[in-house]
């Protein structure tokens, strides 16, 4: 079985929704979709005491995505290899943000296209752990204080 893996890295927010070509997603019974948005807010450093009103959060204006290429891409595509054929998923599309994206906006879009719903949904959710785990991308927030 072949699968479509399709990686972009885009400067700053993520405004369309890339849909699967039709032949990717032939015999597919579901396409989960995921979208990433900046929260409003973060967790302090360690060295800078938590604000207890917020929740221990503190207001943010955006982040800033760091990436390292091509390794960025690379192990984006080995770990998309990697969960798809685990879970037997046919196509997956990733998009991640890179530079600046304001709190509310999109930074990060993944679609997986499987022949049922339970296996796109597990992939997907595999994916992302793993993506945090081992994938070359930080963030750096920019706080409003």
């Amino acid at each position: 079985m072949q699968i479509d893996i399709q990686i972009r890295l885009t400067k700053g927010p993520i405004h369309s929704l890339q849909a699967f070509p039709p032949i990717s997603i032939e015999n597919a019974g579901a396409v989960v979709t995921f979208r990433g948005v900046v929260r409003s807010t973060e967790k302090p450093p360690s060295e800078k005491p938590a604000d207890p009103v917020s929740g221990f959060e503190e207001s943010i204006a955006g982040l800033q995505y760091q990436v390292y290429e091509p390794m960025t891409s690379q192990e984006l595509h080995r770990l998309a290899l990697q969960q798809c054929r685990q879970h037997g998923v046919l196509a997956m599309d990733i998009e991640h943000s890179f530079d600046f994206v304001a709190a509310g906006e999109c930074s990060f879009v993944l679609q997986v296209a499987s022949r049922h719903r339970e296996a796109g949904i597990r992939c997907m959710d595999d994916f992302i752990a793993e993506m945090k785990r081992h994938v070359p991308i930080w963030k750096i927030p920019h706080w409003k204080n």
